[in-house]
This record gives C-alpha cells, sequence and structure tokens, in this order.
C-alpha cells in the first residue's frame, strides 16, 4: 500500500519527542533520535515525519507480522537499479533500524540540499540506483525485547520458548518463537537441524521454510523487483560476511565487493558459509546470484547505544560505497 502527500499509513501525528542525537557535529537537526531501545513505535514515528519532510522518499507496507505490525518498506531514489538494505532480522538486534533510518534521513537531506556527503554525490547516486530499506523485519520480536515479553498477549508462552527466563534482552525470535533468519528456503533443512526442534529464543527454523509472515513478505520482496546487491543488517561482532558457495565470477565479485566494504568500515572480512543454511544472505547468494553482505555491527549486542558513534562512523556510507563500486564495475 503505497503513500500519498507524505502520509505514512497508520502512523499518528502526535509531534515528536525532543531528544539529543547520539552522533556529535550533526550538520541538520535531525528527526531520527533516540536515547533507549529504538522501538517499532518510534519507527513509525519517525517514518511519518521523514516521509512529511523530504519529497524523495515513500514508504509502503510490505506485509504484516505475527501480531499485526506492518512491515515497512522505504524507497529513496529514482534510479532504475535497486539495492535491498533490510535490519532487524533478530529482536534483539534493534539498533540496525535505528542505523538504517538514520542512513535513510541524511541520504534524503544530501540529495535534496545537493550537497555530497562524505565525498559523494547522493543525488547523482540516487538517480542511478534506488535503495530499498525494510528497516524492521521482525517489529514483534523489537517490542518483546523493549517490553521485557509484555508487549504480546502470549506472555506465559514466550517465557516458555525463553527457557523459563523472563529476561527477554537477548530475545531474536518472532512472536512465535521462529528464528526470522533460519526461514528462507535455500537449504532450511540444515538450518532446521541446527537449531532445536521446537519454538525458541533464537535459532528455531520453523515448522517449514516460509512460515512466517515477516519472512513470505520479504521473500515476495525479492522475486518481485530484480535487487542488483542486498545488505543485511545485524550484530554482532564488526565483520563482514559475503560467501555461501559462490564460484568462478560470482564469488571474485562478491569477495571484491565485500574487501571493499570491510576496508571502509575496518570490518574483519569473514569467508564463511557458516554452514547454517535458511538465511537471507545464502538465500539471496544461491537464487539471485547478486552480492549479499551481512553486516555485523558492533561488539555488544545487549547494550548497543554506547556503541552507536562507531557504527554511525564505520557504516554511514556503506550504500553510498557499493553503488559506486557496482557503477564502476558496469554490467
Amino acid at each position: 500500500m503505497a503513500t500519498t502527500e507524505g502520509e505514512v499509513a497508520g502512523i499518528s501525528e502526535e509531534p515528536l519527542p525532543l531528544e539529543v542525537p547520539l552522533y556529535p557535529n550533526l550538520p541538520f537537526k535531525s528527526i531520527v533520535r533516540t536515547k533507549r531501545i529504538y522501538t517499532y513505535e518510534t519507527m513509525l514515528q519517525h517514518l511519518r515525519s521523514l516521509a512529511n519532510h523530504y519529497e524523495l522518499l515513500t514508504v509502503d507496507i510490505i506485509g504484516q507480522s505475527v501480531e499485526q505490525r506492518a512491515i515497512y518498506l522505504l524507497k529513496l531514489g529514482h534510479g532504475p537499479k535497486k539495492i535491498l538494505l533490510d535490519g532487524s532480522h533478530h529482536g534483539s538486534e534493534w539498533i540496525t533500524s535505528f542505523v538504517l533510518l538514520t542512513m535513510v534521513e541524511h541520504y534524503a537531506h544530501y540529495y535534496h540540499t545537493g550537497q555530497s556527503f562524505n565525498g559523494y554525490d547522493v543525488r547523482a547516486l540516487l538517480s542511478e540506483y534506488t535503495l530499498y530499506v525494510v528497516p524492521m523485519v521482525n517489529p514483534d520480536g523489537v517490542e518483546i525485547v523493549a517490553s521485557n515479553g509484555r508487549s504480546s498477549a502470549n506472555y506465559e508462552q514466550l517465557v516458555e520458548f525463553n527457557g523459563g527466563s523472563r529476561d527477554f534482552s537477548r530475545w531474536k525470535a518472532n512472536a512465535r518463537g521462529v528464528d526470522l533468519n533460519r526461514q528462507y528456503p535455500t537449504n532450511w533443512a540444515l538450518a532446521q537441524s541446527y537449531g532445536p526442534p521446537q519454538p525458541a529464543w533464537a535459532n528455531y527454523a520453523g515448522p517449514g521454510p516460509l512460515s512466517e509472515p515477516e519472512i513470505i513478505a520479504l521473500n515476495r520482496l525479492h522475486e518481485s523487483e530484480g535487487f542488483v546487491a542486498h545488505l543485511t543488517y545485524h550484530t554482532v561482532g564488526n565483520m563482514v560476511f559475503y560467501y555461501y558457495y559462490q564460484t568462478g565470477e560470482q564469488l571474485e565479485r562478491d569477495r571484491a565487493l565485500a574487501a571493499a566494504v570491510a576496508n571502509a568500515t575496518g570490518y574483519s572480512l569473514r569467508h564463511s558459509s557458516g554452514g547454517i543454511g535458511g538465511m537471507a544472505r545464502d538465500h539471496v547468494v544461491t537464487t539471485y546470484q547478486i552480492p549479499s553482505l551481512i553486516m555485523e555491527l558492533g561488539v555488544n549486542k545487549l547494550r548497543p547505544l554506547p556503541e552507536f558513534a562507531d557504527m554511525w562512523e564505520r557504516n554511514c556510507d556503506v550504500p553510498l560505497l557499493v553503488m559506486t563500486w557496482l557503477k564502476k564495475r558496469g554490467p
């Protein structure tokens, strides 16, 4: 469902809380700010304000979560070549949603002002490429972490899935205890054998591939849009993963792009398949033969906010780098 005249479906017009950004020397007054867990409701407020402020940005709903929260897609740019960025497949990795929304705001700002950002001509790049951003794949999981499980009507069942613990700070799964980054069809049986056989806080692959509405929505997006690259944001490790059994020219291309990103961020370049299967990277590399990079941000999963400034400094222009690299490489 596309928006019109800057309105975002389902988002109220209540004013944003005034909070101090976590990064210094901001060249403009930001909309995207937080001082605590970046919740679904905070994201909705920011989406509404960003859509109203920047004509370049459009906001769609591509599906709903188990608990009927909308899964939002932001489109930034006018170019025919499309790149997908996604975050928060895992509830405890909510900081990735904040990073992605901060990217969206910066790129929209520099596009509209016509200024370069870290030496990149944002307007020129976004005339050739369109960024598709799904900032919060797993909104139910994020809310479970933010509310310590109380966001769900099935609290006691969540406690059972959580091994009897009432501390949900580590929770990765969706509201049914399914790990959404084990849900993709490619080698799903490996993910099933790797994880627990029943719903859990992490690693349960579900009763079958594509059983969960969140990943059905993401899979449809991949099928319909013909992306030329994919960046999926996770925590933690300060690492870039790119490999899932590619060979030949595809391997050389993906390794070279990943090396450029690792060099720019200072992250470790990991040539590893993980051997798990069912992950977004696994499916994209295998099915669509495009580069798919797992960006593992930071080193402290449970307390990521103090690391945000470092995450931002390292990652703020990675999608711009990817667009520039692909443009120079050619078809």
